[in-house]
């Protein structure tokens, strides 16, 4: 049983010698049968996969490296459960299954972990991870990791601008396989999506464009840059969709969770615009996610280039304060005098960091209890600090949150959604290439900026400002305030123990006030407590209790 999409199909027919028209899923387990547990390492693409080798009394269950399609797992004494949702397994935990205690502080202070169930009895396989069941044993085996060792050098910029530039027009390429003539790209002003829209112009596909307005946020809207590059690229199949309009909407019915997670939504927004996407005639709708991820770079960069005898990088930043129009001083203190200070003497100055990551409403006792999984050290370790951040913040992504919740109102509708960012030949070139081409001159993305220079107009390509939608979300709590308050006011999640409702109510009311701005950890607390009331309304569930 399977759900794939390889991205590797020339080089797999080749070496199995079979026929080019074989499925997915068949080239998966012709692949299995040549290599057996082996072939996993040999799989490009977005996956997820369970199968029964009768000859070795063997199961096997597998999921790709970037967390792109889900697969839940439950055991109890030799019998195994498998799903591709977590909702489906439930039915099998009876009356009262536990929620995990750190799961859901994670939610509900901000920092969710994609790979941790939410119910104690419902495990997750791992990204890049295989579940093996084998002679009376079960065991879980990695097959694929970032190699911290490994590097890409070469004497000039060009030549990795060429490089990634073959390798992001590549994963596009691979995704545009459809049977449909048409293939549509979600595209905002960003470099990402416009990226992506770009190189999947040049192959030959018929395209629809589908954009996102904001008329009375002008903070949100990049519409200027949008017709700018529809303009460049001489794309006339273009649709916008009006996203205020749904701000009327109650925010559960705007963002309804599903069982899953709290962010794991089946929101209106995604089923109108992935219906548009069907009913044009496209079975397949490209994005920009893993952008950021990949390419953004890490400001910790420019210490390190300084730390490393770089004594231009100081010019470098007070340049691009000046172009940007930042504080010099508050800046360079930021960029280089907290990073290259000694541990011993930021503790002295009171700059040792908090005492913990998780926010004030989060219960003392939990936090103490939940950081030490949430915050766990990854298997993979970088020398560089810069490269240790960027790993971790890919590995325990939102946006994955997003994926998500595309895939599932996606399949609903009969569209699959593809990301090529998020492919594993760009993430280890990513982390292979010299870390300060990702970050120089004030510009994040700056090798993504050089490689697209040539086909994105200049005015996007080299486009300092990013839209933050914080203003969106914003607007929309003081809007609806008078609704969400008194859920945060009569809070599950604090019967529960979990949540102090006083510093959350605070923080509601500054920012509804105007006193504070929008943080997206609000965000995650009032996603969380809504997520919960809902799983405990269903009548399949109602009697489940946190224990």
């Amino acid at each position: 049983m399977c759900e794939a999409r390889l991205d590797n199909r020339p080089e797999l027919v080749k070496a199995l010698k079979c026929d080019p028209a074989m499925a997915d899923g068949d080239l998966i387990l012709a692949a299995y049968h040549r290599w057996g547990t082996a072939c996993l390492s040999r799989l490009v693409g977005d996956f997820a996969f369970v199968l029964w080798d009768e000859r070795h009394h063997r199961l096997l269950a597998a999921r790709d490296p970037m967390n792109m399609r889900p697969l839940a797992w439950r055991q109890r004494g030799k019998r195994l459960w498998l799903a591709s949702d977590t909702e489906q397994l439930l039915p099998l935990l009876g009356a009262s299954p536990a929620f995990d205690r750190v799961a859901l502080a994670g939610w509900a202070g901000g920092w969710p972990d994609p790979n941790l169930s939410l119910f104690e009895e419902v495990e997750l396989l791992p990204p890049g991870q295989a579940l093996v069941a084998e002679n009376g044993d079960l065991s879980l085996r990695e097959f694929w990791r970032l190699e911290p060792q490994h590097r890409i050098r070469y004497a000039n910029v060009a030549d990795y601008e060429a490089h990634f530039r073959e390798l992001l027009d590549r994963a596009v390429a691979d995704r545009l396989r459809s049977p449909a003539p048409l293939v549509a790209t979600q595209m905002s002003g960003g470099m990402d999506s416009t990226s992506v829209t770009a190189l999947a112009a040049r192959h030959g596909k018929e395209l629809l464009v589908i954009s996102h307005a904001y008329e009375k946020r002008s903070a949100c809207d990049e519409r200027p840059l949008i017709e700018e590059t529809l303009r460049h690229l001489r794309l006339q199949n273009h649709r916008y969709l009006e996203t205020e309009r749904y701000l009327s909407l109650p925010y559960e019915e705007l963002y309804p969770p599903v069982v899953e997670s709290p962010g794991t939504v089946r929101s209106p927004r995604y089923r109108e615009e992935l219906s548009l996407v069907r009913e044009e005639g496209a079975r397949v709708l490209l994005t920009g996610s893993g952008g950021d991820e990949l390419t953004w770079g890490h400001a910790l960069t420019y210490a390190q280039r300084l730390k490393g005898g770089e004594l231009g990088v100081v010019a470098e930043v007070v340049r691009g304060c000046r172009r940007l129009e930042l504080p010099v001083g508050r800046t360079l203190r930021q960029l280089f005098l907290a990073p290259l200070l000694p541990a011993s003497v930021s503790r002295l100055l009171g700059r040792g960091g908090r005492e913990r990551r998780l926010p004030s409403w989060i219960v003392k006792e939990v936090a103490r209890e939940a950081e030490p999984r949430l915050f766990a050290p990854l298997p993979v370790r970088f020398d560089s600090p810069a490269l240790q951040a960027r790993y971790e913040a890919l590995m325990r992504s939102s946006t994955f949150h997003s994926v998500r919740s595309h895939y599932r109102v996606a399949r609903e509708v009969g569209v699959e959604v593809r990301h090529p960012f998020f492919d594993t030949r760009l993430v280890a070139f990513s982390f292979a290439v010299p870390e300060s081409l990702w970050n120089r001159e004030g510009y994040p993305k700056w090798l993504l900026r050089r490689a697209m220079q040539r086909r994105l107009p200049a005015g996007v390509c080299w486009n300092r400002n990013k839209v933050i939608f914080d203003d969106f979300f914003g607007g929309l709590i003081r809007r609806q305030a008078d609704r969400l308050r008194p859920l945060l006011a009569r809070s599950r999640l604090a019967d529960l123990e979990l949540v102090e409702t006083a510093p959350l109510l605070a923080l509601f009311d500054a920012v509804v006030k105007g006193s504070r701005p929008f943080t997206v950890d609000l965000l995650y607390a009032l996603m969380t407590e809504v997520w919960l009331r809902n799983v405990e309304k269903d009548s399949t569930l109602a009697r489940r209790k946190y224990r």
